[in-house]
């Protein structure tokens, strides 16, 4: 029963729609963000979502609690009851409750994903090859079964969600960032 309770209130904390409180007015879907600042603040509210609730998780029922609570806040962050079962991408509230789960995994997570960002400038990509090497980190890094389980239901969940926009980068639809080259500044 206590896991069914967490479960409910993670998933209620994650349908949570941040971006509309923080603009002050209801939203459904994804916008985009106006600037970095805007960026930074929500990014670090929606990690906020995902650490404190599987927190919560571990200290009334232990690591299963918090695997738990867990999966269903980023359950809850991509299809919210909110909004419509119209969510987000659920990779910043995944990389709050890894920070509880598993610290050195999101470190190496977020390294996989700054470097992959700086050289090819493509945000979709840098998403997708950042979640299957966490996957494959997690193979090799960690024994217990919770996190194996956690890491790889949320990253094929973030996958299957952001199929969309990998198809649009295989494509060549997707623009890249503007405002730094890469490393095509130092040819």
């Amino acid at each position: 029963m206590t896991l069914f309770l967490i479960s409910v209130t993670a998933y209620l904390v994650g349908s949570i729609p941040i971006l509309a409180f923080f603009r002050g007015k209801p939203l459904v879907g994804i916008y985009p963000v106006r600037n970095l600042r805007e960026a930074l603040i929500i990014i670090g509210m929606q990690m906020s979502k995902g650490a404190l609730v599987t927190l919560m998780g571990l200290m009334v029922s232990g690591w299963i609690g918090a695997a738990f609570a867990a999966v269903a806040v980023v359950l809850g962050d991509l299809f919210p009851v909110f909004s419509r079962f119209q969510g987000g991408t659920g990779v910043a509230v995944t990389a709050g409750a890894l920070a509880i789960l598993s610290p050195l995994l999101i470190l190496l997570g977020v390294g996989i994903y700054l470097i992959t960002l700086l050289l090819t400038r493509y945000l979709s990509l840098s998403l997708v090859l950042s979640a299957v090497g966490v996957m494959l980190l997690t193979l090799v890094l960690f024994p217990k079964l919770y996190v194996v389980l956690v890491v790889f239901f949320v990253g094929v969940l973030i996958l299957f969600r952001q199929r969309g926009l990998f198809r649009r980068w295989r494509r060549g639809r997707e623009a890249p960032i503007r405002g730094w080259h890469g490393l095509r500044r130092w040819k």
